[in-house]
């Protein structure tokens, strides 16, 4: 595949991002073993895990701005 163009362009990002891949896969890891085994949503430091009923823990950012309460 050395000829291809979309095959070198896509390699090299594969290896550029790799480490952040693995980063993002451990910090996943880490904050699903630092939720509580009966919380169904933690949220903090614009993070949201939520806990489905399968027991599966999903992530999503959350806008900083968008969680205060009103005032």
């Amino acid at each position: 595949m050395s000829a291809s163009n979309s095959w070198a362009e896509f390699a090299g990002l594969f290896r550029s991002t790799r480490r952040a891949f693995l980063d993002h896969e451990r910090s996943k890891t880490e904050l699903k073993a630092l939720m509580p085994e009966d919380a169904k949503e933690a949220i903090g430091h614009e993070v949201r895990a939520k806990r489905s009923k399968s027991g599966a823990v999903s992530f999503d950012l959350v806008d900083a701005e968008g969680s205060h309460a009103a005032l």
